[in-house]
């Protein structure tokens, strides 16, 4: 069956994600929650209105592992399959379920911090004993596991 509409919301992640199995079938799943913020332009200015609250449950492999990525904060770009009224399981309260055809992490990735080099004025000591100057003798200095710095 072809799908009628298309509809993508981006969020920020709330909480942590749930993993879990379905009673019935056993399907294993993942689900988190998003925050849209909503609002309106009144005389060319932003005025903001009480957020939206979606709980996005992942059912394929792939995107329970991606889902397992992800941390409180963290933007994602949900595309939606199918949009679904529940009730949360603890507190009877409604919620908008989205089960996605996929879903894009949108926060870049934090560069890791770059590996100090070796500087002039940096001691070393080699296998053999010898306290020599870290950049003197570079290629055999190389292997972390024989060398202390010193």
């Amino acid at each position: 069956m072809d799908q009628a509409f298309h509809c993508t919301i981006q969020g920020t992640v709330v909480g942590s994600t749930e993993l879990g199995h379905a009673g019935r079938t056993g399907m294993a799943y993942a689900r988190f929650r998003i925050i849209h913020p909503t609002g309106y332009r009144k005389n060319g200015q932003w005025v903001p209105t009480a957020p939206m609250e979606f709980q996005v449950t992942c059912w394929t492999e792939q995107q329970i592992l991606l889902a397992r990525r992800l941390k409180a904060g963290n933007e994602v770009l949900v595309d939606v399959k199918k949009i679904t009224a529940l009730t949360q399981d603890r507190t009877d309260e409604p919620v908008t379920n989205l089960t996605p055809a996929g879903f894009t992490i949108l926060d870049a990735p934090k560069p890791a911090p770059a590996a100090r080099g070796q500087r002039s004025g940096d001691l070393v000591q080699t296998p053999y004993g010898e306290t020599i100057a870290a950049d003197a003798w570079p290629d055999v200095v190389t292997d972390l596991e024989l060398v202390h710095h010193g």
